[in-house]
């Protein structure tokens, strides 16, 4: 269990540093150096970038439990990571005051939205995978 654990904890360190690598380039491509982002801040989107990837991979774990029904295992990761992007967004600098509300929220949307497209990137590949075991099977 604790090597899933750890396992999980990397692949979101891993997904939060290419959802902020990856919000970089589009917001630099969308907005066209509009943003103005000063240094220190950086360092808080990163940090909220790698809460919402570890926050998103660890609450995978909740498909383990094969005693609850699969509706209520997606409602309980839908607000563990509702939750963890609300504090990804307060990481990142986006309540307190005013010039960071609107830069972290600009991150944060971007950020969901990347992290939405690999979701739904792995689910594709994963249904692919588990398509191609049941026609192996199937012949």
């Amino acid at each position: 269990m604790k090597n899933i654990i750890l396992k999980k904890i990397w692949n979101g360190i891993l997904y939060g540093s290419a959802m902020f690598a990856l919000s970089l380039l589009l917001i630099d491509y969308v907005f066209d150096n509009w943003l103005t982002v000063f240094p220190h801040q950086y360092t808080r989107i990163v940090l909220g970038a790698i809460c919402i990837g570890v926050g998103f991979a660890l609450s995978s774990m909740i498909y383990e439990e094969d005693r609850m029904p699969f509706f209520s295992r997606t409602l309980i990761q839908l607000l563990i990571c509702a939750v963890t992007v609300l504090l990804a967004f307060v990481i990142s600098g986006g309540m307190p005051d005013g010039p960071g509300f609107g830069i972290g929220s600009i991150f944060v949307l971007v950020e969901i939205g990347v992290g939405f497209a690999f979701w739904i990137g792995s689910i594709v590949f994963f249904f692919r995978e588990a398509r191609k075991i049941q026609n192996k099977l199937s012949e």
